[in-house]
Formats: structure tokens, C-alpha cells, sequence
């Protein structure tokens, strides 16, 4: 008998890896358990033996591409210019947003509905807000609200974190426009502000 028994958090990998093309080719509602099983090579009874609902599957799933955007911003060095420093992350989110597709849709462009799934995005988002918010740690902020600096912090990173998905979910549906003119835009708003736009002032 030739190959090898896969082991089973090889197995695993393989079903999210087959799950992540179907549920990226016709969304979470339209995607079924045997239409993953036949794509992982594997009966549908061995599916339900990893994930024993869709959701959980689904949720996994998610989890992970989740993971990886964090991953790919949080670890970057620090820098002495608040600017760079919001820059830079946010360069790096669209880097990877256009580079992962299949964790750009489920991050920015699916509501989750099943309490299953929407916990764990519910638990990203938050990570990605307390990401955010450590951008502001120690920066010296001139704030007309008379609020705890941590929760000043967390209210402003709380407010990136929206801006960004909401450009996130604009920009897919307009991926003509190019990744360098989205961060630029994104940047725009978050770093010049709406007041220094409008005025036209640096």
C-alpha cells in the first residue's frame, strides 16, 4: 500500500485547506459538508468526525485567517513617528488583504449569522482592537475629552479598527483601485483627519 496515513491534525489542515476554497468559491450559505469531503478527499462521516457542524468548521476556518492578519501587522518594529508607525500597519493590512482573498471575504465581506462564527469574529475584532490601541500608548495625544488615557487609547483604536473595515469592505468591492492609493486614502483619514482635509491644511 503505498503513500501514508495521514495523521489527524494533518488531516485537519487538510480539510480547512479544502474547506477555505469552497467556502471562498460560494460563501458560507450556498457551501455544503459533502461538497468539503469530496474537496478534502475524505467521506463525509470523517468530516464530521474533525467538525461536527458547518459552523464550527466555518469558525476554524475563520480563526485562522484571523491569526494571520494579526500576525502580519503586530509583529512589526516600533518606531519613534506615530505617523510611520500608522502607516506602516496599515500598509501592512492591505498587503495582506490583497494577498489573501479568501481571508479578506470572510473577514470584511461576510456578516456572520450563526452565533458560532460570529463569536469568533467577535473575538478578532477585539484583538484587532487592542492591537490598534497600543499604537497610542505613550504618544502624547491633545484631547478636548476629559476621559482615563487607557480608555481614550482604546476608544481610538476601537475607531481605526472601523475605519479600516469599512474600507476593507468598500474595497472589495472596488479592487480596481490600487492597494497604494487604499492605504493612502485610509491614512488620509486617519492620521490628517476630516477637519485638516476639508480645510486643506497640513
Amino acid at each position: 500500500m503505498s503513500g501514508k496515513r495521514l495523521t489527524r491534525e494533518a488531516r485537519r489542515e487538510r480539510i480547512l485547506a479544502a474547506a477555505g476554497s469552497v467556502f471562498a468559491s460560494v460563501g458560507y450559505d450556498a457551501a455544503g459538508m459533502r461538497e468539503v469531503a469530496a474537496a478534502a478527499g475524505i467521506s463525509t462521516p470523517v468530516l464530521y468526525d474533525h467538525f461536527p457542524a458547518k459552523a464550527q468548521l466555518y469558525a476554524a476556518l475563520l480563526e485562522s485567517e484571523v491569526d494571520g492578519l494579526l500576525a502580519g501587522w503586530g509583529s512589526l518594529p516600533p518606531s519613534d513617528d506615530p505617523e510611520v508607525l500608522l502607516r506602516s500597519r496599515v500598509a501592512a493590512i492591505f498587503a495582506w488583504i490583497e494577498s489573501h482573498e479568501r481571508g479578506w471575504r470572510m473577514i470584511f465581506a461576510e456578516t456572520p449569522s450563526d452565533p458560532a462564527v460570529a463569536s469568533v469574529h467577535r473575538r478578532g475584532q477585539e484583538r484587532a482592537t487592542a492591537t490598534l490601541a497600543a499604537l497610542f500608548h505613550g504618544v502624547p495625544l491633545d484631547l478636548t475629552a476629559r476621559i482615563p488615557r487607557p480608555l481614550a487609547d482604546e476608544v481610538l483604536g476601537e475607531a481605526c479598527k472601523s475605519a479600516l473595515n469599512a474600507v476593507a469592505t468598500w474595497w472589495w468591492r472596488h479592487r480596481e483601485i490600487p492597494r497604494d492609493e487604499v492605504v493612502a486614502l485610509t491614512v488620509d483619514l486617519l492620521w490628517r483627519g476630516l477637519a485638516t482635509l476639508i480645510k486643506g491644511e497640513r
